[in-house]
């Protein structure tokens, strides 16, 4: 998602979903996801924007507790 995004401009859900291939409900779901830990940003029209030309994601994953 952040690939596509990245020197794209700004971009609209049901546009990035359709770029996507994938369900607007859901590209919206995880938009917002990436909105709140800071990767995306929301533009005044509402779209999405990808402010960064390079981004690197240091984390660590481990299974959900039973």
């Amino acid at each position: 998602m952040l690939a596509e995004l990245q020197g794209a401009g700004e971009v609209g859900v049901r546009e990035f979903a359709r770029r996507l291939g994938r369900d607007v409900t859901r590209v919206h779901e995880d938009a917002a996801a990436l909105v709140e830990v800071g990767l995306l940003e929301n533009a005044e029209s509402g779209a999405l924007i990808c402010p960064y030309v390079d981004i690197h994601v240091d984390m660590h994953m481990g299974k959900k507790a039973a």
